[in-house]
């Protein structure tokens, strides 16, 4: 198709994103505006204080908000016209998202905690790719053990795995060494770059931690809802 070449290569579309919270009569502007293009396979750090919006923007972004208004792309997909259920068969496959919170399903096991979402995603190995991918990321030992079995280093990595197994073109990071001490999440920021490698996908972290951001190849910075910096460490 002539015309679409630029979009081809870019992950991630954002073009005068708003999102504004509490009711119509009193809404509060979250975002304000926010334009922002992403290339496939660029690793790009959000960065910002509490509040500036960078939490808001990776929600709508990865398809579990919608933006009140504005437009956002990404791999492709035109979110505008899509209702929830259509953003989440959108991002399945395609988007990975590892949050602070693991959110782990405490009543399944490591390797059922990544297949489940693989087997929803119509993979057929799904058991055996899960058990691949916690092997990748140091856990082969621990594919039977339970969330609360697991310390919190090792939940994070069972969310990395399971967010990097379906392969998608596009991993999200919210604070992902948040809940983390130093040691730990050194390593975890490692292994998400590594994992990202791998399949040469695009990364967007949201961090408050320069040290983080600085190892991206790009650096976004918010404050009270709008980007005030775009710059290349």
């Amino acid at each position: 198709m002539h015309g679409s070449s630029h979009l081809d290569h870019i992950a991630i579309e954002a073009r005068n994103v708003t999102l504004s919270l509490g009711s119509r009569e009193a809404p509060t502007p979250i975002l304000k505006g926010v334009d922002l293009s992403i290339p496939k396979g660029e690793s790009l750090a959000i960065l910002g204080p509490s509040g500036s919006g960078k939490s808001s923007l990776m929600a709508i972004l990865s398809g579990l908000e919608r933006a009140s208004g504005g437009d956002v792309r990404v791999a492709g997909i035109d979110y505008g016209p899509l209702d929830e259920d259509a953003l989440a068969r959108a991002r399945r496959g395609r988007v990975g998202i590892v949050l602070q919170s693991f959110h782990l399903l405490p009543t399944m096991t490591a390797v059922e905690n990544v297949a489940v979402p693989l087997e929803l995603a119509g993979f057929r190995d799904a058991f055996a790719r899960a058990a691949n991918e916690l092997e990748a990321v140091g856990l082969g030992h621990r594919l039977h053990h339970y969330p609360a079995q697991l310390s919190g280093g090792e939940q994070q990595r069972v969310a990395i795995a399971r967010a990097v197994a379906p392969e998608p073109g596009i991993i999200f990071a919210d604070e992902p060494t948040g809940n983390l001490d130093g040691a730990t999440s050194g390593s975890i920021v490692e292994l998400l770059f590594a994992r990202r490698e791998a399949n040469g996908a695009t990364l967007v972290i949201i961090t408050h931690d320069p040290a983080l951001a600085e190892r991206c190849d790009r650096i976004v910075e918010m404050r009270d809802g709008l980007i005030i910096a775009d710059r290349r460490p």
